[in-house]
């Protein structure tokens, strides 16, 4: 008995030892990664989460250029309140497990100084521009802080206190004949409050086109004199960016440093781009656009997350009160329009595994029963086609994300989308139609609001666009630069001229 007992007793000894030694061999593995590899993972993480953040800044880029087309292309243009919210992924670079805490980040608007200043030496013409700007400051944990910067037309990222100008401002510099050279300036005035928000959440960036005004022509202002010398001057934190890009563009158009012009440092935070009286004639061309700019955090949804609000009791953005159409025909002619970025359809996959699927640059992704899935605008549409009906949606002919449930599955141009049995449409895709003297149609449950004749320069937004339950559930969507077809339900308003 004693023999058995001393039996048992080494045997359960035996299985509390390999326990405590496979537990520590446990703890040692873990502790190895976390020391060894996940800095590194941390590294690659925080990377890829600033990489999403710079291509945040870009649309920040592309949707003010977008404006400034539009509201250059119309000299009649008086503010119709073109507008789009450009999310911002605040936090980012948390590694599963091992290092699951999330950066910080910082976005703000108009708390760093930007103002241009042009001054023809020869003349009495002074003009100062605060342009005002966005930026973005990384706050990371192991991969080096970043400055992201958008500032009158530029895009710039500065580390410590090096900064490069990656995506270049409208300043142009044209010879057009001997001597002789045109330059063109559009500066970007950023209106809105001095606000920032850190958060390692989602934040929201709202922009609006508000006007275009001219502030030199020296073509009309000084018919009789011709300038021969200005400055340009530019106080801003990035004056390396700067001065690199003034100088590049000077070169670029065949002037010589200290001869044509040189590169000065009036003030501490200053840059002047000094062109010399050295025989040369310019013409100079300015204008200014105002863009509304305001920052918030609850003005963006997350993935997955909706409205709570009923359609016909939404607000636009300048606060008046909408008004639903069940069904909606849209027809402009001459001019399109934008879908804006960041909006919208949900739905929910009735059809069997595999069944049904949406292809994206020609990649084909199969769906599950009750997947529930979120087409997202990337970048604001100028053109493209959609069609669906009560259970089916057989076109969708835009740049998207595509999310299924909380998850990026894919982004790109939807090239085919196959869906017979779908339900729990949601949508806050919208349509702006700028103001624009051409003919257009309009009719809401079954009354003509605008007709063809004569001609019409409203402006005209739908909101939350879906199928039209008076019409079948069709949805039809056919818009470019030259028209604008729609048939749907949405929310919809009329801003006269």
């Amino acid at each position: 008995m004693s023999r058995k007992s001393l039996l048992k007793s080494e045997s359960a000894a035996a299985i509390a030892i390999a326990a405590v030694l496979l537990l520590g061999l446990a703890f040692t593995i873990i502790s190895v990664v976390k020391l060894n590899h996940a800095p590194e993972w941390k590294i690659d993480a925080e990377r890829d989460y600033s990489y999403d953040a710079w291509g945040n800044m870009e649309d920040v880029k592309t949707r003010i250029d977008l404006f400034t087309r539009f509201m250059d292309s119309n000299s009649n243009y008086s503010g119709y309140g073109l507008s789009a919210t450009v999310p911002f992924s605040m936090g980012g670079g948390d590694v599963p497990v091992f290092e699951p805490s999330k950066s910080n980040s910082k976005l703000s608007v108009n708390n760093e100084e930007y103002t241009m200043n042009i001054t023809l030496a020869n003349h009495s013409f002074s003009h100062k521009i605060d342009c005002g700007g966005v930026t973005y400051y990384s706050e990371n944990r192991q991969y080096p802080d970043q400055v992201f910067r958008y500032e009158n037309g530029a895009l710039i990222m500065a580390q410590g206190e090096s900064s490069q100008m990656k995506r270049k401002p409208s300043f142009d510099i044209q010879k057009t004949d001997n001597e002789n050279y045109a330059i063109t300036i559009n500066a970007i005035n950023l209106t809105g409050e001095t606000t920032s928000v850190s958060s390692s959440n989602l934040a929201a960036l709202r922009l609006t086109g508000c006007s275009t005004n001219p502030i030199l022509n020296s073509s009309t202002d000084y018919l009789n004199e011709s300038i021969n010398s200005f400055n340009l001057s530019i106080c801003t934190r990035y004056t390396d960016a700067w001065a690199t890009y003034l100088n590049d563009t000077a070169k670029e158009a065949g002037l010589e440093y200290d001869t044509d012009y040189k590169i000065i440092y009036p003030d501490s935070g200053c840059v002047c781009l000094s062109f010399l009286p050295t025989g040369n004639n310019y013409s100079i061309y300015i204008n200014k656009t105002i863009i509304g700019a305001e920052l918030g955090t609850g003005s963006c949804m997350g993935i997955g997350e909706t409205s709570d609000s009923e359609p016909d009791k939404d607000e636009d953005e300048s606060g008046s009160g909408l008004t639903h159409g069940k069904r909606i025909i849209l027809n402009k002619k001459e001019i399109g329009g934008i879908i804006p970025s960041g909006t919208y359809i949900q739905f929910k996959n009735n059809g069997k595994n595999n069944d049904y699927w949406v292809e994206i640059d020609g990649s084909q992704k199969k769906l599950k029963k009750d997947d529930i899935v979120k087409l997202v605008i990337d970048g604001d549409q100028t053109s493209g086609t959609a069609n669906m009906n009560s259970n089916t949606i057989s076109n969708f002919n835009f740049n998207v994300k595509m999310y299924i449930g909380n998850k990026l599955e894919d982004q790109g141009k939807v090239t085919k989308i196959s869906v017979i049995n779908y339900s729990n449409y949601e949508s806050t895709l919208t349509y702006k139609l700028p103001s624009f003297l051409s003919y257009t149609q309009l009719q809401v449950d079954g009354v003509t609001l605008i007709n063809l004749l004569p001609a019409n320069d409203s402006t005209i937004n739908l909101y939350n666009i879906g199928p039209s339950t008076t019409n079948n559930n069709n949805l039809t969507i056919t818009f470019n630069a030259s028209s604008a077809y729609f048939d749907c339900s949405a929310d919809y308003e009329i801003i006269n001229s």
